[in-house]
């Protein structure tokens, strides 16, 4: 009965390998939050326009589904 042997050599670096990429990885999501923190911080501030853009489009949208129900209502009352 033949039992495979591995020799230290070849267990080594099977055993190093997830250390290195261990290290690896946290070292590039280390990195990934340091670029991202600045990013985060532009999109705290706004801008103005955006806002004044956005607050006219929902005000755009309320008036189309009044002027929707108005015209649905009387089309329901000429039945």
């Amino acid at each position: 009965m033949a039992e495979e042997m591995t020799t230290p050599a070849q267990a080594e670096p099977a055993e190093a390998a997830p250390t290195e990429t261990a290290a690896v990885a946290e070292a590039v999501l280390e990195q990934a939050a340091r670029a991202s923190a600045p990013a985060a911080e532009e999109k705290k501030k706004g801008n103005p326009l955006l806002t004044a853009l956005t607050v006219l489009l929902v005000l755009v949208g309320v008036a189309d589904l009044a002027l929707w129900g108005l015209a649905g209502f009387y089309f329901l009352r000429s039945f």
